[in-house]
């Protein structure tokens, strides 16, 4: 991110920023749809274990020391879990790709750097794009 900005401001152009932080984004995937995401990168050995985890997932809640009972986890990947921020990955890939796929957005020199991602945090830059007006006479 600092290195598209300093290549922008450098030739004193202008580059906007937007950080999103999908901090519930990992309680919100659809295992279904994970799960096909995860078929079509060819990731089947490990799809069953994950299948398994997954869809076995059951929790209680304990809020003011009462404990209720045990009930089906229906979405979401494990917050803290080491695969968590790949799986998340793997279900934002097509987004992330279709972003690209636009054009819209920074680059430094061929390599697009418009949208950037790590875990559930997203970095979007655009440039400011200068708009030359003739008057018409």
């Amino acid at each position: 991110m600092k290195e598209t900005i300093d290549y922008y401001t450098a030739s004193n152009g202008t580059v906007y920023c937007s950080l999103l932080d999908a901090t519930k984004a990992f309680d919100r995937i659809h295992y279904c749809k994970l799960f096909r995401c995860l078929i079509d990168r060819k990731y089947a050995v490990i799809l069953r274990l994950l299948i398994s985890m997954y869809t076995n997932h059951v929790t209680r809640i304990l809020w003011n020391g009462v404990m209720s009972r045990w009930f089906g986890v229906m979405n979401g990947v494990k917050q803290g879990g080491v695969l968590s921020p790949l799986l998340f990955y793997v279900y934002v890939d097509g987004l992330l790709k279709f972003l690209q796929s636009t054009g819209v957005g920074c680059f430094i020199g061929n390599i697009y750097t418009g949208i950037l991602a790590y875990a559930d945090d997203i970095v979007l830059l655009a440039q400011l794009l200068m708009r030359r007006e003739f008057a018409c006479v």
